[in-house]
């Protein structure tokens, strides 16, 4: 089945460019993004890139994708 998140990426303008963002947040190569911890979640993080947000879950050894949204949208998922 197909997380809503993949749906999203799909119908996008950027897919390519979130493709991209997305396999380098899987693959734990965040250098060269501003990435910016969550108030109020512990481990959530966030890639912003034009008014679109992508929201992942840090952990140890592999990130995991919660939310791609824009920005007025992306809040309600977590």
């Amino acid at each position: 089945m197909t997380k809503s998140w993949e749906k999203f990426i799909n119908k996008n303008i950027y897919k390519n460019d979130l493709k991209s963002i997305i396999e380098d947040i899987l693959k734990n190569n965040l250098s060269s993004y501003f990435v910016v911890k969550l108030k109020w979640y512990e481990d959530y993080y966030r890639i912003r890139k034009w008014k679109i947000r992508v929201v992942f879950l840090k952990k140890e050894d592999e990130n995991e994708i919660v939310a791609v949204d824009t920005r007025w949208w992306i809040y309600k998922w977590l």
